[in-house]
Order: structure tokens, then C-alpha cells, then sequence
């Protein structure tokens, strides 16, 4: 008696072998593939961070920084910025209602700049982004008493949405802090 085996036996263990090897190498390949997808999707969303927190960025500081002799010029960004939603919100005549009730009698001058930012991606198209500000107000009596200038730290959240390859705002909400 010889303990070798049956040539038909070493046979099927190689095509047992070969069938374990086979599913393994497509079990690898559909998680290389699932991999890769979850990769792309979370590349996006970092790249909607990025590209939708400048976008917010410049739309803050555009806002915090007008001057009561070029306000309607210096409120123009909105247009430009917003989607439709935004502009009925933040419409002309609302606007005007401002310039003619506080800043063209105080004769405000505003300087804003963006401290901190930070994005959350939903998705590649959809951004909330929020941003704490520092704002530097001047008016006609601080001018004329030469007195220092007045300091307002606040933060916005910016909801921003790709339209067209923009980057617009879709909703703003003002944080207060106590």
C-alpha cells in the first residue's frame, strides 16, 4: 500500500485551490473598487470644503466691509454670490432700508476680515461653512472725536451650493454670542 494519493485526488484539490484563489482575487478586487469610490467621494467632499469655505470667505468679508459713500456698489456682491432664495432675503430694497436708516446717518465705515473658518461637506455640492469674524466700525463721531474705533466679534454660518461650478450662498445665519 502506498500513501500517495489518486492522481483524480491531487486534481481536484489544485481546482479547489484554484476556485478558493479565484473568489479570493474577486473579493480583493470589488473592495480595491469600493475603496477607491470612498476615497473619490471623500476627496470631493474635502475639495467642496476648500473651494466653498474661500468662496465664504470673500462673500463675509465683502459683507462686513462697506462705506456709507459706496454702500449700494459695495453691496453688489449679493447678486453676484447668492442664489435666488439668498437675494429675495437679502433683496435691494432691504438693503436700502439700512443704508437710509443706519448707514448713511452715521456715516459707517466698516472693515471686516474672516478669523477662523471651518466646512462640512454634505456632499460635493452642499457646504455649510462657519466663520468667526472680527469687524472694525467707524462713524462720524468716532472720526471727529478721534476716539478708537469700535471691535464686533461675531461668527456667520454660510449654507453654500454649487451652482454651475460657483460656489453661492444659499442662507446665512447671524450667531450671536453672550
Amino acid at each position: 500500500m502506498t500513501n500517495e494519493p489518486a492522481s483524480g485526488s491531487g486534481e481536484r484539490n489544485w481546482k479547489r485551490i484554484s476556485q478558493v484563489l479565484a473568489g479570493l482575487l474577486a473579493v480583493s478586487l470589488v473592495a480595491c473598487v469600493v475603496l477607491a469610490v470612498s476615497q473619490s467621494r471623500s476627496q470631493g467632499r474635502v475639495d467642496a470644503d476648500k473651494a466653498a469655505a474661500r468662496a465664504a470667505e470673500r462673500v463675509v468679508v465683502n459683507w462686513l466691509t462697506y462705506d456709507y459713500r459706496t454702500y449700494r456698489n459695495d453691496m453688489t456682491w449679493i447678486t453676484a454670490s447668492g442664489t435666488p432664495k439668498f437675494k429675495k432675503e437679502f433683496s435691494s430694497a432691504a438693503l436700502e432700508g439700512m443704508r437710509k436708516r443706519i448707514v448713511g446717518p452715521r456715516q459707517l465705515i466698516s472693515k471686516g476680515r474672516v478669523v477662523n473658518s471651518a466646512a462640512t461637506a454634505k456632499d460635493g455640492d452642499h457646504v455649510k461653512v462657519l466663520l468667526f469674524t472680527d469687524q472694525t466700525l467707524t462713524d462720524k463721531e468716532i472720526r471727529q472725536e478721534g476716539t478708537a474705533p469700535l471691535h464686533a466679534r461675531s461668527g456667520v454660518e454660510l449654507s453654500m451650493v454649487k451652482v454651475d461650478g460657483n460656489w453661492l450662498v444659499d442662507d446665512m445665519v447671524q450667531l450671536q454670542f453672550q
